[in-house]
């Protein structure tokens, strides 16, 4: 491994370790939920995304390339991205199946990562070449930077003590929140709504 990628890892997880979950009395604090949620948003600029819709108003998902319940609410988002302000900050996980990984890096690896992505959402399970999941071709080779990046946002992910994809996470009025899921349709549209 070249080492400035371990050194690049160090500061990552040495950053992350700065703002432990800790365990607080629910009473005196928000939820662990809540409180990851914070962690994600307050290192964001750690994670690789791909900026879908123009606005203030932001919508975190981490998801697979290869996920049906990431590619549900990749479908549930098309009518609501870009409206009243709301973007969404995709970030790659390459972790559900062998072909996630090299999926995940073809997306980042694109020259244009939001078309790819596109590619993979809506050819999902439709591929010509046979992969499962998402329909983009994997990468044939993963380059060191993109192997760090997608490093990078699966430590963040990790940090917050995550399991399962999709995760959104986002800001309201009240503060940090995050779900894990596909949220119902309504539950989903006052989710968004919230967004700050």
């Amino acid at each position: 491994m070249h080492d400035t990628t371990k050194l690049t890892r160090r500061r990552v997880a040495k950053a992350l370790a700065l703002l432990p979950l800790g365990t607080v009395p629910p009473a005196h604090a928000a939820s662990r939920s809540d409180r990851a949620a914070a962690r994600i948003l307050a290192h964001l600029d750690l994670a690789t995304c791909i900026v879908e819709g123009r606005g203030p108003r932001r919508l975190v998902v981490f998801f697979d390339p290869n996920c049906p319940y990431c590619h549900r609410l990749y479908q549930a988002l098309r009518p609501l991205v870009g409206r009243n302000g709301l973007s969404v900050c995709w970030i790659v996980l390459g972790m559900l199946t062998a072909s996630s990984l090299p999926k995940a890096a073809a997306m980042l690896q694109a020259a244009d990562p939001l078309r790819a992505l596109h590619r993979n959402e809506d050819d999902y399970d439709f591929a010509a070449n046979g992969q499962p999941g998402g329909g983009i071709a994997p990468a044939r080779s993963i380059t060191p930077g993109t192997r760090d990046r997608l490093q990078r946002n699966l430590i963040l992910y990790h940090s917050a003590q995550l399991v399962g994809v999709p995760v959104m996470v986002w800001r309201d009025a009240h503060g940090a929140h995050l779900s894990v899921g596909v949220p119902s349709a309504s539950d989903l549209r006052a989710i968004v709504a919230s967004v700050r």
